[in-house]
């Protein structure tokens, strides 16, 4: 890959690969500590800000990895 102009380093395939990983493991955290945790079964309200943002994450992990594959 080129050197980001947005930026001014070069990124390669590694660093998406890494930023893709990043998202997982952060949704993941989401669901697992969050979204799973009984309060937020019982206030449904919270629930829906917290899958909201965790749709929009997942959004980026899609967009993150479609870019890798546009080359």
């Amino acid at each position: 890959m080129a050197k980001s102009k947005k930026i001014g380093i070069e990124l390669d395939d590694f660093h998406y690969h890494e930023a893709l990983d990043r998202l997982h493991v952060i949704m993941d955290t989401i669901d697992n500590h969050l979204i799973q945790h009984p309060v937020l079964k019982a206030e449904t309200k919270v629930k829906d800000l917290v899958d909201e943002a965790n749709t929009k994450l997942w959004e980026a992990y899609q967009l993150i990895g479609s870019i890798t594959t546009e080359e």
